[in-house]
């Protein structure tokens, strides 16, 4: 369950009823909702700590909230719940708005409650820095690559993350990416042919690059997609985006990482807050010898979207000027796709999952996404549901209550694009004409991916 700062709600209706103030009722939750990320050479745009710097905003404060643009968590209400829910609660909302509606008054500081004594932060184990300083290039965007390689000489169990960015101003999110040891070389020359440290990347942690070779048959597209290969040997470890609470993963369960294996890590920089500076962020892990549960990252899509191979589902078109494209797999729990959660677990091919968190995945012209587990008796368990995508703002949901999926389950999945010319991405300070778009890593392409971290039974 969340954390809920419902002292300024109390000090509220301990005053009566009376109006809200700055100091007794809003300033705990802007605290709690707002200033992990409005604060003084951080992303956000401007700072949110203290009085002088609140009354000057209240105006944008209130259009946001209202809009629910602010905090922006993006997993619609009513689906499921998360432990890392960082959305207003209704009562904090409810606060909030009454103190916008009573003219927004300061109040005495005295009337401030107590704050909440924030929780120990878990232990680091290792700390990974990016083994070069970068400073951003491409403006306003600009999504960057660096490998590093994995220290230990034993197998490890990675059992948390937490991002650590170095030019907060500039780091808009983080993902972290396992490389198998086997696909390690392939990073690496992907790194040695781009100038500079690292190497740009979008939509994964691929430089763009097809991973289906020239020619290659139906049933050795069948083996690559069964074994992982069309994600280049990669598995996701982490995300990161500002305001979010860095969790451990579930008790009892941690991802393997092997001798050899590489760490990729994706930056997102944004430098609509500040000027470019070279950024060396690092990365700090939580390990253990041994887990009760090996866990998995389970990349989940359909993989004719992929592949473009009719006989796996076909391709994932979105028309210039469409402004409503949805496209919806349904991919059964037994087959080739949740499959291999199963075979990178050694699990029995009629195991069930347990899902603890969920991920969602689509570029620029994204609208909405859902993802939901169908159940043999026609019921349904929501995953999450987002209503109104933002690309900037994409990271993990960790369900407040794991769901298993049964090898008779239907896993669904579906996204929505508007690809008309109002809503078209800015390249290079262009905003771009409509073209027609299909799946892929680079920037005008899209994407409709599900990420699941998944144990056995």
């Amino acid at each position: 369950m969340r954390s809920r700062p419902l002292l300024a709600l109390l000090a509220l209706t301990a005053c009566g009823g009376g109006k809200p103030t700055y100091y007794a009722d809003a300033k705990p939750i802007i605290d709690a909702r707002c200033a992990t990320c409005h604060q003084e050479g951080d992303i956000a745009p401007f700072p949110l700590t203290n009085w002088e710097e609140v009354e000057p905003q209240r105006g944008i404060m209130e259009f946001s909230i209202r809009a629910g643009t602010m905090p922006p968590w993006q997993a619609a209400d009513g689906c499921n719940d998360y432990e890392n829910d960082f959305s207003l609660t209704p009562e904090e909302e409810s606060v909030l708005l009454a103190w916008f509606d009573a003219d927004a008054p300061m109040g005495k500081p005295e009337h401030e409650p107590e704050p909440v004594e924030a929780a120990a932060p878990w232990p680091a184990d290792l700390s990974l820095q990016l083994p070069e300083a970068y400073t951003p290039t491409r403006e306003p965007d600009d999504y960057r690559c660096q490998i590093i390689e994995w220290p230990l000489e034993e197998e490890a169990f990675i059992t948390g993350v937490r991002v650590q960015p170095d030019q907060r101003a500039l780091v808009h999110h983080t993902i972290l990416f396992a490389i198998d040891a086997a696909d390690a070389d392939t990073y690496r020359a992907m790194d040695a042919a781009e100038e500079g440290p690292g190497y740009t990347c979008f939509g994964g942690p691929t430089s763009g690059e097809g991973m289906i070779p020239e020619g290659a048959t139906l049933q050795e597209i069948l083996e690559m997609a069964q074994n992982g290969e069309l994600e280049g040997g990669s598995r996701w470890l982490g995300s990161w985006v500002p305001g979010a609470e860095a969790l451990p993963f579930p008790e009892g369960t941690g991802l393997r990482m092997r001798p050899g294996d590489l760490v990729v890590v994706q930056m997102h920089y944004n430098t609509l807050s500040a000027a470019p500076v070279a950024d060396q962020s690092s990365v700090e892990l939580s390990l253990a010898d041994a887990v009760a549960k090996e866990a998995y990252v389970l990349p989940v899509t359909n993989p004719g979207w992929v592949t473009g191979v009719e006989a796996l589902g076909g391709t994932m078109d979105i028309p210039a000027g469409e402004s409503d494209v949805s496209h919806t797999a349904a991919l059964d729990a037994s087959s080739m796709v949740l499959g291999r959660a199963r075979t990178a677990l050694g699990l029995p091919e009629d195991s069930d999952l347990v899902a603890y968190t969920v991920g969602h995945h689509m570029h620029q012209l994204g609208t909405w996404g859902r993802q939901s587990v169908v159940h043999e008796d026609g019921t349904e368990t929501c995953m999450v549901q987002i209503d109104d995508w933002d690309f900037a703002w994409q990271g993990a949901v960790h369900l407040s209550q794991p769901v298993t999926i049964t090898p008779t389950d239907t896993y669904e999945l579906s996204c929505g694009w508007d690809n008309s010319a109002e809503n078209q991405p800015v390249i290079d300070g262009q905003v771009l004409d409509p073209q027609d778009v299909t799946w892929g890593e680079g920037t005008t392409d899209e994407m409709c991916l599900s990420t699941l971290y998944v144990t056995g039974p």
